[in-house]
Formats: structure tokens, C-alpha cells, sequence
């Protein structure tokens, strides 16, 4: 009997051992990230006679996108812009545009950012996990 103690112990060790691999943790899958819209308009100039602009300048109300959908993922998801690719206004465009929560991309109501398109490029990571996702998402400044 002391002799199938010993030898369960053994095993059990064994194959507690074995299991020891490293294992990441949690999960990021990425393959349907997606914005919706996945173009949108920014004003370069805001007309403070126009009502919806002087609201904007009244409030401060930053441009915005909706959030990224289509990620899913073990908590929290950290979402960062990896580049902005434009012809012109590229310094520009990485100082003054920035990532918020869930993948909202945000301009201040102010910006200096020229008119053009902008195609953002994006990392999404978590712990144990990392994914590039490229032209997720356009924005005109008109």
C-alpha cells in the first residue's frame, strides 16, 4: 500500500511538471476589427456663424470616431495609433490626433492639422498579446 502511495506521488509530480509550460495568458483576436463608419469628416476651419460649429467652439467639443468594433479580448485591451500615413501634415497629424477608450480616435476642436486624408494604422495589445492592424479607418480633413 505504502508502495502506490509513493507511486501516485510520483506520477502526480511528474505530471504536474509536465504542465508547466509557459502558457499565455488570456486571448486577442483581432481578424474582425472593423470602425463603422470607416471614413469620416473633420472640419479644418470651424464658421462660428454656423450653429453646430459655434456649439463646437462654445463647448470645445473634440472631432471623433466611433469606437472599434469586432475586438475581442481579455481585459483591458490597450489601443494605440502605430502611424498615420497622409501626403502632407504628417508631423502634424501625429502630435495633435490621439487614441482614447475603445479605439476612439479624437482631434482637438482647435487643431492645425491641414486638410487631406489621413489612414490610420493601429496596434492593439493586451497581456501576453499584440496585433498590427493597418488602414482600419480614414480620416478627411476638409
Amino acid at each position: 500500500m505504502k508502495i502506490l502511495f509513493k507511486l501516485m506521488g510520483m506520477l502526480t509530480g511528474i505530471m504536474a511538471l509536465m504542465g508547466c509550460d509557459h502558457t499565455p495568458i488570456g486571448y486577442l483576436d483581432v481578424r474582425n476589427a472593423v470602425y463603422h463608419p470607416d471614413t469620416v469628416y473633420f472640419k479644418a476651419v470651424l464658421n462660428p456663424e454656423d450653429p453646430e460649429d459655434a456649439r463646437r467652439i462654445q463647448f470645445e467639443i473634440p472631432w471623433q470616431t466611433t469606437t472599434i468594433e469586432g475586438v475581442e479580448g481579455t481585459l483591458p485591451i490597450i489601443y494605440q495609433i502605430r502611424s498615420i500615413a497622409c501626403k502632407q501634415g504628417q508631423e502634424e497629424a501625429e502630435r495633435q490626433f490621439r487614441m482614447i477608450r475603445k479605439g476612439v480616435i479624437e482631434l482637438p476642436w482647435n487643431h492645425t492639422v491641414p486638410p487631406g486624408d489621413y489612414i490610420f494604422n493601429l496596434q492593439l495589445s493586451n497581456e501576453g498579446h499584440s496585433c498590427a492592424k493597418d488602414s482600419l479607418i480614414t480620416i478627411v480633413i476638409y
